[in-house]
């Protein structure tokens, strides 16, 4: 493959380092893959000389790559050679921390294969980790501790700091108390050996590789743009982005603020004890008082707000929803008064406050004011939802977050490569038409930009898979009970062909229990595992793998990222589409958009369902079937979209018929 590009601008040097690195990569590719024993797959080749180009160019890069074709190693080994030549650090974030320590795996490995050994750094964020001195003070003033507590003391104490290494259930109260919390740590007793801070000292100074979270990427960039210091080395020039599929999501949540009615009155508080004065202390209380009385009411009447939308939302038989639509009118004189009484406290906490954390409370306070002038806004740049778990908390975005993914990731300063096994929505067309719900979503600069053509699976999924797709089934929303219903006896049928090794794949937590109480009555013979929320992925994935026969309800995480090779996972079974559920944020993209089907849902719904069926085919020996029991996609179907998600599943041999999958399923025993 060759590339004929613009070079005036480069020195000789430069452009010899550039020539070297792609001379580095081909050789890799071409001698040394197949001296290690490894399969030699031309997509990782193409997708590796295609990173070579973007690099040289400077070109930020789309890149889909099938399950199968490698494309860690594919990014991994331009990373390295850059790194190598350039003597800059690198950097790759992903989504989830199952792929992260499965990276540090890969480029050990490569490492050792190029006989290049830089740094390599696994950055996270305070979060993760507990502070010595927050635990000492925690431990020390509570004389009800338990034994279970007194163990994570004992971790905190002999320098386990990080939690991934603390080999206990840690409640997210108790970790609450104990995780690192402030960001100046320079008086701190612990200071000199606190492993947080060693760390964070790495991430900034390293030339090596820098391992890490789209969302922690995501605040270093924010941080960069405000002209702050970054959380991470400002050398990085060269970043490539795993898992992009979730690049929207990661950093709308990196740019959510959000306020609970505690939060705030906790705030109120502190700006208190920043005033030393007596005198003006006292003549807070009072405000303060109002402020919280105000708060009550205002929450009060969200909660109220939420409670009828879960009602509304019970008669259509969807009780999954987790955010909430704020009814403005409603509040709004509750808001004027509590800005009122927030605009007092923050006039005399900036004016009588001599405390080392006044200036911190007062950007709070501020802010918080800022969030409140928002709501009420009707031309805000953000949007406002609430949500419910233990309290309501109410939450705000910008609306656009592809200009906020544009200014972060798209600069002149670095060279982004995004890869992901789904990134593409259509399988016809040019890459500009196959990427198109990808590029709207993260403001991709085609015009800088290189849309790599999708490096295919190398799997054979037409030998080795089949799909079934029932027709005639109830509508899954306005028939949900008779849905339910049959559904469950079409899962019964399924079951029976694989003799169980079933992973079941919901869009609703609410269908999963139902589906699973029907089935746990059935006394099907097989171990009937359910996704339970207060246990671990992991547990319940070893459960699975251990006891082959066994049969597996998930949702959420579970349609990604999990990797279940091997007869364990033969049968994989789609309830029901996963279109996106309505929200604040989805009825925003609907508002903007011509036609909010084929735009925006059709297309979320086909990269959510890729990922799922993904699930099922993880080795070129691994064969199965998958069912998808949401017949508007039936070949009897007169849906606009039928064509386009067969067209975008990577696996075409299918039927209606269900006596077609027990003949399939049984030629490959």
């Amino acid at each position: 493959m060759f590339w004929f590009s613009d070079n005036k601008y480069k020195t000789k040097d430069s452009l010899d380092k550039y020539e070297k690195l792609e001379k580095l990569v081909w050789d890799f590719f071409m001698e040394e893959i197949p001296k290690l024993g490894f399969e030699q797959r031309e997509g990782q080749e193409d997708m590796a000389l295609d990173i070579c180009y973007s690099i040289k160019e400077k070109k930020h890069t789309i890149v889909e790559a099938g399950v199968g074709i490698g494309k860690s190693y594919a990014y991994i080994v331009p990373l390295l050679c850059y790194n190598l030549l350039f003597n800059k650090p690198i950097l790759i974030a992903t989504s989830t921390i199952a792929l992260q320590e499965q990276l540090i795996k890969d480029v050990k490995k490569i490492c050792s294969y190029i006989k290049h050994r830089p740094e390599i750094i696994l950055a996270k964020g305070m979060t993760h980790f507990a502070c010595r001195k927050r635990a000492d003070e925690y431990f020390k003033d509570n004389n009800k501790i338990n034994e279970e507590d007194e163990v994570l003391y004992q971790y905190v104490q002999n320098g386990i700091v990080d939690k991934r290494f603390i080999n206990l259930e840690i409640n997210d109260d108790m970790w609450e108390n104990v995780s690192i919390k402030s960001t100046d740590h320079s008086k701190c007793e612990y200071f000199k050996t606190c492993r947080f801070m060693r760390l964070r000292n790495d991430m900034l100074e390293t030339k090596g590789v820098i391992l890490c979270n789209q969302d922690l990427l995501t605040v270093h960039f924010q941080k960069l743009r405000k002209g702050h210091r970054g959380l991470l080395s400002e050398n990085i020039d060269l970043i490539v982005i795993d898992e992009a599929h979730n690049l929207e999501d990661k950093v709308r949540n990196s740019l959510i603020e959000s306020y609970s009615k505690n939060s705030i009155k906790t705030l109120i508080k502190e700006s208190r004890n920043g005033i030393k004065k007596v005198s003006i202390k006292n003549s807070l209380d009072l405000e303060i008082k109002n402020a919280n009385d105000i708060l009550n009411l205002l929450f009060l009447e969200l909660e109220r707000q939420i409670k009828v939308q879960i009602k509304e939302n019970l008669k259509l038989k969807n009780n999954d929803i987790e955010r909430f639509f704020v009814n403005v009118e409603d509040i709004k004189i509750l808001i004027y008064k509590i800005q009122k009484q927030i605009k007092i406290i923050y006039e005399k906490v900036q004016f009588y406050s001599d405390s080392n954390l006044s200036e911190e409370i007062i950007e709070s306070l501020a802010d918080l004011d800022l969030f409140l002038n928002n709501i009420l806004d009707e031309n805000s740049n953000d949007l406002f939802w609430m949500a419910k778990n233990r309290s309501v908390e109410i939450f705000s975005c910008p609306k656009n977050i592809d200009k906020e993914i544009r200014k972060l990731y798209f600069d002149k300063t670095k060279t982004t490569i995004l890869t992901s096994a789904t990134i593409a929505d259509k399988n016809k067309g040019d890459e500009k038409d196959r990427y198109e719900y990808f590029i709207k979503n993260t403001g991709f600069k085609i015009e800088d930009g290189f849309l790599s053509s999708p490096k295919y699976s190398p799997f054979n999924y037409n030998k080795n898979a089949m799909i079934y797709c029932a027709e005639n089934m109830p509508h899954p929303t306005y028939e949900r009970e008779n849905f339910i219903k049959r559904g469950t006896e079409e899962i019964i049928k399924l079951i029976d062909i694989t003799k169980g090794k079933a992973l079941i794949l919901f869009t609703s937590k609410n269908d999963l229990n139902e589906v699973y109480n029907i089935l746990n009555k059935k006394n099907l013979g097989y171990n009937l595992l359910r996704q339970s929320m207060s246990s671990s992925q992991d547990e319940i994935l070893d459960e699975f793998k251990k006891d082959e026969d066994s049969i597996l309800l998930a949702t959420g995480t579970f349609w990604e990222g999990i990797d279940i090779p091997g007869k364990a996972l033969s049968n994989l079974i789609i309830f029901r589409l996963p279109f996106p559920v309505p929200d604040p944020i989805i009825e925003y993209k609907k508002n903007t958009s011509k036609d909010f089907l084929m735009e925006v849902s059709v297309p979320y719904m086909i990269v959510k369902l890729r990922q799922g069926i993904g699930r099922l085919i993880r080795k070129d020996n691994d064969n199965g079937i998958v069912a998808i029991l949401d017949s508007r996609i039936a070949s009897n179907s007169n849906s606009r979209y039928k064509d386009v998600v067969f067209d975008s599943i990577p696996i075409k041999n299918r039927s209606s018929n269900i006596e077609d999958m027990r003949k399939f399923y049984n030629g490959h025993l």
